[in-house]
């Protein structure tokens, strides 16, 4: 397997055995950027432990990771996203999730060169199941090569979207493409509050196309390209290839995005 691939499954692993061992033992609950954002003692402390276990297989290691605190506890040095290596790490994706209980919440682990992931691994700490992928060399999800659909027509398609913490104009426009696509018609649409677990729901097919305005790069690099190596195109919101800069993401089949980015720039 290469390196970096197993390095981000083996620290995703190490994280979400410690989310799954403290389940329903939040401690502490606190608001970041806004009310609706949440953070508990849980995602430093899962932080903590990816970090370590990266360091430990690569001690020159640089990281982006959401929860700042764990450069405090670690001897984690900080990078930039558009440096040749950096781990990109977001300890627990679907913080909301975990401290009601809901069964959805994961841990996201990407390796970038230069802005474009190379390895990454999604674990889906609820389901027990791990997606890693590295550049060329496929997506699995527990070993198993997966891939994504076919869909080409948004009326035999099921989409996953989510909602922004911010709940001024971003909220408007997700709230209007949401009404209009609905009205395409769709057969569906799901939203469970963990961006990289959506984006593992494309790769494996279990859903057909995911967009969603307002989210970090931690929440979208490991996903980004498990979908990419499971034949999806993924963009930015605008259609623009996807970098880490990006603050949404359109990720479908080719033939299904192309109709998705329609539908979400009718009003413009």
């Amino acid at each position: 397997m290469h390196e970096a691939r197993r390095i981000a499954e083996q620290a995703a692993l190490a994280a979400g055995r410690l989310i799954a061992e403290r389940a329903g033992m939040t401690g502490l609950v606190r608001s970041k950027s806004t009310g609706t954002d949440l953070v508990t003692e849980t995602d430093v402390q899962a932080g903590v432990l990816a970090a370590l276990a990266i360091l430990a297989a690569d001690p020159g290691a640089r990281f982006v990771i959401e929860e700042a605190e764990v450069f405090d506890l670690t001897e984690a040095v900080e990078g930039g996203l558009d440096a040749p290596a950096v781990w990109v790490i977001d300890p627990l994706d679907g913080t909301t999730s975990y401290v009601h209980g809901f069964p959805c919440f994961s841990v996201s682990i990407a390796y970038l060169n230069h802005g474009v992931p190379m390895a990454g691994a999604v674990y889906n700490v609820p389901l027990d199941q791990m997606a890693s992928a590295h550049a060329g060399g496929g997506a699995t999800v527990n070993g198993i090569p997966i891939q994504c659909t076919e869909t080409d027509a948004l009326a035999e398609a099921l989409l996953i979207t989510g909602f922004p913490y911010d709940r001024g104009a971003l909220l408007d426009r997700q709230l209007a493409a949401l009404a209009r696509f609905l009205r395409a018609p769709v057969h569906g649409i799901r939203r469970d509050g963990s961006a990289a677990i959506d984006l593992v729901h494309v790769a494996m097919g279990r859903a057909d196309g995911f967009w969603e305005f307002g989210l970090k790069p931690w929440d979208m690099a490991a996903g980004v390209l498990l979908c990419q190596e499971a034949g999806a195109a993924v963009s930015d919101i605008s259609g623009a290839a996807w970098t880490p800069a990006a603050t949404g993401v359109v990720a479908a089949n080719p033939a299904l995005h192309a109709l998705m980015l329609d539908v979400i720039h009718a009003d413009q």
